[in-house]
């Protein structure tokens, strides 16, 4: 039985040394084999809240919870940057520049290797008002809608 598993793994390891290319100029070395490993098993980026702890307007991103819903964490995205995570049920308050943004979102798929984005939705913010942004999942289809504003 031994023998079996270890001819298909000398077979799997002779299959896969074809597969590598390397460059002309670049020697081949484990740091680049690591380097392409990291890429492939990428998971949810790191969240920086300093980005968006202070600014003069605010949105409120909340999580509605819904029968559809699977539990995974949403990464929010603010133009295309991280924001922060938001869990089943509960609010993120980030605070941003005057204007136009691009509140969407993303949810890591298994073991990190893609992931799965929610289209944005476009906020205009303004420092009189305060943004309310939810993200629901409704028929299997998650997205981020914009909700009514309140008075600051």
């Amino acid at each position: 039985m031994i023998c079996r598993f270890t001819l298909a793994v000398a077979m799997a390891a002779i299959t896969l040394t074809g597969c590598a290319a390397h460059k002309k100029d670049e020697p081949a070395s484990t740091s680049s084999i690591t380097a392409s490993a990291a890429n492939l098993f990428k998971g949810p980026a790191e969240i920086s809240a300093e980005d968006f702890s202070t600014g003069p307007t605010q949105v409120n991103v909340s999580h509605e919870i819904s029968r559809t819903d699977d539990g995974s964490p949403v990464y929010v995205t603010v133009d295309g940057k991280d924001a922060g995570a938001l869990i089943r049920g509960q609010s993120l308050q980030l605070h941003l520049p005057a204007g136009e943004h691009q509140v969407g979102g993303y949810v890591p798929t298994l073991l990190g290797f893609g992931r799965v984005t929610i289209p944005a939705v476009k906020v205009t913010t303004a420092p009189d008002k305060v943004k309310q942004v939810a993200y629901s999942t409704a028929k299997n289809k998650p997205a981020f809608t914009e909700t009514d504003a309140k008075q600051g």
